[in-house]
């Protein structure tokens, strides 16, 4: 009755990058490539091209089928996310980053 509702596989299909942290770091790096290869068009994250890169290269590297739409997503909340920690890190929260051990680093206060 409309496109309001949402089917399970729909659902299903949005949460591109849950599981494995490993996706996230593969994706990510696999992105920086597209950037630095120029692959991005001005106000969209990737070109067509930079697109179809990034869908065939996570396949690759992780046997994960995801479509443009499923990877735009993990973009989009990851962006998101970057934000929320670049307003964390400049607010007096005493926040940091362990490269050494790739986590939050933060005091037990």
């Amino acid at each position: 009755m409309g496109k309001n509702t949402t089917s399970n596989s729909e659902a299903k299909k949005a949460r591109a990058l849950r599981g494995d942290p490993s996706w996230t770091t593969t994706f990510c790096i696999l992105c920086v490539e597209q950037i630095e290869a120029g692959n991005r068009t001005k106000g969209v994250a990737f070109s067509p091209k930079g697109w179809i890169n990034l869908v065939t290269k996570f396949y690759d590297e992780t046997g994960l089928n995801y479509d443009k739409d499923q990877l735009k997503s993990s973009w989009d909340v990851l962006k998101l996310d970057w934000r929320m920690w670049e307003k964390l890190k400049s607010l007096d929260t005493s926040l940091g980053w362990d490269a050494v051990k790739g986590a939050i680093d933060a005091s037990d206060d």
